[in-house]
């Protein structure tokens, strides 16, 4: 089968971090609870990359996709709009969730390893970049 996991690259060991970027026409999925596929990239304790291919997320249940990524060895999601249960799930799996971001993959991985993501440019519109860092829920019967 195309894909198996004996032809498919593997995170290897030496990888820093295994940065996981949902992928769509070359852009960040604006949705990760519905992107198909998922950029891998490997960044080394340097930044430097060191392998990346694309896998497939099959399953659509939010479980589902937290067990797949977790299965991928997966340490950061950088990723577009995510429902809170998703991004609950992979948090509690010790994936760090960066939510709200989009522009080009290429683009977007480089502002990861130049540390340069979070200075508003790959905010996505509409969405204040300070609010990627402080998501909180509010509980219902309690003033602003």
């Amino acid at each position: 089968m195309p894909g198996s996991e004996a032809t498919r690259p593997q995170a290897t060991s030496t990888a820093a971090i295994a940065l996981a970027v949902p992928e769509w026409q070359g852009r960040v999925s604006p949705v990760f609870d519905v992107a198909a596929n998922v950029l891998l990239v490997e960044l080394d304790e340097n930044a430097e990359e060191s392998g990346r291919h694309t896998e497939s997320l099959g399953g659509t249940s939010p479980h589902e996709r937290a067990r797949r990524l977790a299965d991928l060895g997966v340490d950061v999601l950088v990723c577009g709009a995510i429902s809170w249960p998703l991004e609950a799930l992979l948090a509690a799996g010790g994936v760090r969730v960066v939510p709200l971001v989009c522009g080009p993959v290429d683009e977007v991985v480089q502002a990861f390893r130049n540390g340069t993501l979070e200075d508003g440019r790959y905010a996505m519109p509409g969405c204040c970049p300070k609010r990627r860092h402080t998501r909180q829920r509010r509980r219902k019967g309690r003033g602003p």
